[in-house]
């Protein structure tokens, strides 16, 4: 009796495996799959990309934000210089709206002297001039 039974033929011992042939042996098995190819390489640009276009959209994010915290520029007819004049007594005033010169007392006389210098219907004409441009 044999200690261990050996048997050579796999197919006949209830094995799964097809048998091996001599060729097959001394090349020492099946093939191995080729590593490598387009698909990580494709995989690598993929995700290089995405990351690129994520920091180009944080980077505009960012620049919109900083242009959206700087006031909005309203021009006026206020110089934004020191004015070094000598205080004159009456202000300027927008005389292309209609409105003559305008004192800056504060007494009930002066204000009414200006409300009643006010040309509300040449002020009226320029504004609706103004607004059908629009």
């Amino acid at each position: 009796m044999e200690p261990f039974n050996t048997n050579q033929n796999p197919v006949a011992s209830g094995s799964q495996m097809p048998p091996i042939s001599p060729e097959e042996r001394t090349q020492g098995g099946p093939s191995a799959p080729k590593s490598g190819g387009v698909g990580p390489i494709a995989g690598a640009i993929i995700v290089i990309i995405l990351l690129i276009a994520g920091g180009l959209y944080f980077w505009g994010a960012k620049l919109n934000q900083q242009s959206a915290d700087i006031p909005a520029f309203i021009p006026s007819n206020d110089s934004s210089m020191q004015d070094t004049s000598p205080p004159t007594t009456e202000l300027d005033s927008d005389t292309s709206a209609g409105l003559p010169p305008q004192s800056s007392s504060d007494d009930v006389t002066s204000i009414q002297s200006d409300f009643n210098a006010m040309d509300v219907d040449q002020m009226n004409s320029q504004n609706s001039a103004e607004m059908s441009n629009i």
